[in-house]
Parts: C-alpha cells; sequence; structure tokens
C-alpha cells in the first residue's frame, strides 16, 4: 500500500519531494545498468532534521527506505526493488563540510559532499585525506561510510573505517544520534560507529562523519612496472617494504588483458613502458618530508630488481603529469569494463601471500567452466584485494535471466577457490543485494544470526534497506 506523502510536504522543500517519473529514473536504476527498482518517490533532505522527520514519517507508516548516495555502488545496494513500495532517500543536499582542524588532523563533511571536495578541502588546508578511488569525482561520504570503501592506499591508510573518528546518524525511528566526537581515543560503551561503518544503509542513516587527515606528501614518487607473474609483484613489494617501510602509499595489480581493455576503451590513457608486459604494478612512495629521497628508493629497489630478473621494465614518472597519467590508467579500469559488455565481477580478498595462488586457481576453474569468459584480474596486492572479472561475449548473455543465471554459477566458482583459502567474497563494495545469498552460504550460521539479531535491534520495522545484505 502506498504511503501518504502529503506530511512531508511541510518539512521539505518543493525540491524535496520528487514523483514525476523521468525526474525519479536516474535514482531507480545502478551505475552498471543492471538492477532497475521502483520507488513511490525520491526524497532530498538538506538537513539531519529533516532525514529525521522522514525516519519518523517512514516508522508511522511503515514504509521502506532506501539509502542513496551518488549511486556509484557496484552491489546494488542502493537501487529499491521492484514492489514500488519504498522510498528512495538521497542525501546528495546534505553536501557541507562543517569543519576542518589543522591542528587536530580531523575533518567533518555530511553525507552527500562528493569525496573529491573532501580530498580538496583537506588540501586546501596544507592536510590529506587519503581515501582514493575511481569514482571520487562523484561518489559521496555516506556511500563511502556505508560500504567502507578501500580504494588505492589501503596499503597505508586502511579502509574507511580506520578513518572514520566519530558518525552522526539516524535510526530507524528518525532519533538523531550525535557522535561526531573527533577522538582518537572513546572507550566509552559499544562502538556504534563501527557497525554502521559497512552496514549498508540497514542499522541507519548516516548523515556526517569525522575523519582523520594527515600530513600532505612533501616527496613522492610514481612507478609503472612490468611483472612476469604476481609473484615477482610480491617479490618487488617484499623489497620496497624492507627499505620504503610504510612509505609506500599503493602498491596495485593489473593483467595485461585488462591493461588492454582499458587501453583500447578510455582515450585518455597510454602505456608509458617500452612494450606490453603479463603482468603490471603501480606503486607510489611518499614521504611528509620534503627532504626525503623517494625517487633514489624507488631507482634503486627497481634497479636491483630489473639486474636480478625479478622485475621485467619499469618507468619512474619525472613529473607530476606523468605520474597522474599513470594512475588515470588504473582509476579508469572500472568505467572500461563497464564499455566492454557483459561481465560479472568481484571484489574477493585472500591473505596477501595467497594472491598468486588464488589468481592461478580462479585462471584454471575459469578457463575450464566459462571458455568463452575472458578473464581481468586488477587490484591492490598489497592488502590482499583482487577484482576477478569475467567478460563474456554479448551474445553470450542475451538477457536479464541469462546474466543472472551466469552471475550464479561464476560466482560459485570464484567464491569457493576463496573460501578454501580462507578469504572474503567481498572487501570492499559490499554485499548489497547481489550477494546476498552468497553471504548466507559463506558465512557462519551462528554470525548470520548475531547479525540478524543487531538488526533486529536497530530496525524492529524492518525499514531500512530492506533486502540487503541479510535475506528477510
Amino acid at each position: 500500500m502506498l504511503a501518504n506523502l502529503q506530511p512531508l510536504e511541510a518539512v521539505l522543500d518543493a525540491a524535496g519531494i520528487v514523483t514525476e517519473p523521468a525526474a525519479m529514473a536516474p535514482y531507480l536504476s545502478d551505475w552498471r545498468g543492471r538492477r532497475h527498482g521502483r520507488a513511490q518517490a525520491i526524497l532530498r533532505p538538506r538537513t539531519v532534521e529533516e532525514v529525521s522527520a522522514i525516519m519518523r514519517w517512514a516508522t508511522h507508516t511503515g514504509t521502506p527506505i532506501v539509502p542513496q548516495g551518488g549511486n556509484t555502488g557496484l552491489s546494488g545496494g542502493a537501487t529499491p526493488d521492484a514492489a514500488g513500495d519504498a522510498v528512495v532517500l538521497s542525501l546528495g543536499r546534505l553536501n557541507s563540510i562543517r569543519s576542518v582542524d589543522a591542528l587536530g588532523d580531523t575533518l567533518v563533511a555530511e553525507a552527500g559532499c562528493i569525496l573529491a571536495d573532501v580530498q580538496r578541502a583537506a588540501t586546501d588546508a596544507d592536510r590529506l585525506f587519503p581515501l582514493s578511488l575511481g569514482s571520487e569525482g562523484s561518489c559521496q561520504i555516506g556511500g563511502i561510510v556505508a560500504t567502507n570503501a578501500g580504494g588505492v592506499n589501503v596499503i597505508r591508510y586502511g579502509t574507511v573505517r580506520d578513518l572514520v573518528l566519530g558518525l552522526e546518524f539516524v535510526t530507524a525511528d528518525g532519533v538523531i544520534i550525535r557522535g561526531l566526537k573527533p577522538l582518537r581515543k572513546d572507550n566509552a560503551g559499544y562502538a556504534l560507529r563501527d557497525m554502521l561503518i559497512g552496514s549498508e544503509g540497514t542499522l541507519g542513516i548516516v548523515t556526517a562523519a569525522a575523519f582523520k587527515l594527515f600530513a600532505r606528501p612533501r616527496a613522492s614518487t610514481t612507478a609503472l612496472c612490468g611483472f612476469a607473474n604476481p609473484v615477482a609483484a610480491l617479490q618487488v613489494l617484499q623489497r620496497l617494504r624492507s627499505v620504503a617501510g610504510e612509505r609506500i602509499s599503493s602498491f596495485e595489480l593489473m593483467c595485461d588483458a585488462e591493461m588492454g581493455l582499458t587501453l583500447a576503451l578510455m582515450p585518455a590513457t597510454s602505456l608509458p613502458l617500452q612494450s606490453r608486459q603479463p603482468w603490471y604494478g603501480f606503486v607510489e612512495i611518499a614521504d611528509s618530508d620534503p627532504q626525503a629521497d623517494v625517487e633514489r628508493i624507488m631507482t634503486e629497489v627497481l634497479g636491483t630488481a630489473l639486474e636480478d630478473g625479478v622485475l621485467e621494465d619499469a618507468v619512474i614518472a619525472a613529473s607530476d603529469a606523468q605520474a597522474k597519467a599513470i594512475w588515470t590508467i588504473r582509476l579508469a579500469v572500472a568505467e572500461a569494463n563497464r564499455l566492454a559488455g557483459p561481465s560479472v565481477s568481484h571484489d574477493t580478498s585472500v591473505a596477501t601471500a595467497d594472491v598468486p595462488v588464488m589468481i592461478e586457481a580462479v585462471e584454471r576453474a575459469t578457463a575450464r567452466r566459462f571458455p568463452i569468459a575472458r578473464p581481468l584480474f586488477v587490484g591492490h596486492i598489497g592488502d590482499g584485494n583482487i577484482h576477478v572479472t569475467l567478460l563474456f561475449p554479448t551474445t553470450a548473455i542475451p538477457d536479464a535471466a541469462a546474466f543472472a543465471a551466469t552471475a550464479a554459477a561464476v560466482n560459485a566458482c570464484v567464491f569457493e577457490i576463496v573460501m578454501e583459502l580462507g578469504g572474503s567474497i567481498t572487501a570492499e563494495h559490499g554485499i548489497g543485494h547481489s550477494l546476498v545469498g552468497a553471504l548466507a552460504k559463506a558465512a557462519q550460521p551462528e554470525a548470520l544470526d548475531l547479525m540478524r539479531r543487531v538488526k533486529q535491534a536497530f530496525d524492529p520495522l524492518g525499514i531500512l534497506n530492506p533486502g540487503a545484505i541479510l535475506r528477510a
């Protein structure tokens, strides 16, 4: 039954309630265009108090709420189902950066702030907000908190959970939890903050977050390396760690098939190496000390690796522009894969030392079970998070039903390998709607039961993003 939206007209302005079908359409499909839903309306609050009023109304009417940020997610967690009973709660108008404290190295941003704008605000204060990912020009703070995003700098700075100091959020019944204390140490009771991070809007609506900031790098160097195999990449990473330690900001891995696809589909990319290699490494070392000779470290380690036959080829960026060009390749991968055609992708993780074993096992298994598919590998080898993508010919997946069946078979194949290695079926994209069934199979039953009890405690009516993470 559709709820009466009229009470919200006294709370939200004219732009805050969207019911015209054409205006609603962009909110009702996911970024990859694979999941489509229906909704009564799109609600666009401007303040946390308006979010609170919306949640009180939703509790009173029993209306499902689907929170949505920049709508760049890859697991379908921000798209309503086909029933049409839900409303989409779009947080893009809560977009103020409330404070930047350069002395305490903290920043408070509202949920609708674009990640790139937060990075810029930190830079303007001569500080660094280190989270960086391909969608940073459009993804929003609420979404990255809700999914515990990772990105290319996890090896040094950790995931969002490592960066968040406090959260402001609204409960299912409209209570505002004001937890934005920018404290490095706080042992007062349960860490509700950590429960909300990664909960994908199923426990509460994140409206603002307090983050850690860091000293800006004053010296940095970027390199693109060519490897014969992932084992060699890990050997170079180990050599760099023994000299550069925590100054390694990024160490990314990409197979040649993924490189070729990106170079072909993204016009702004070009390969700076002399020739194509089986595998590539994107490496950055940085230091807040302007006198730190990070380029010398990179040159010596990579030079020795070349002499020893561990490294096939390498180029070190000679300018900021060249460094940006190297990273443009890495950050363009998601868009290239989206343009390439039907694909089934994963963001699995295993122990760093097990990455080569996992890749080899996936290559063997998928070649046997899905011979028409093209396997692609890219990811954050330094923290064991490798994105496995199987790209299929368009004619092989003619409709949504065929895609669903193919995706289920691919997931089962990849997840079996990952779980045998003690890994995780998702490292940074989340469960959303896409992996609900996979989580039910992969998680310990007792752990799932605890999750359901937590969900019940936070959301007794089941109105917060129903169907995401846990089966109804």
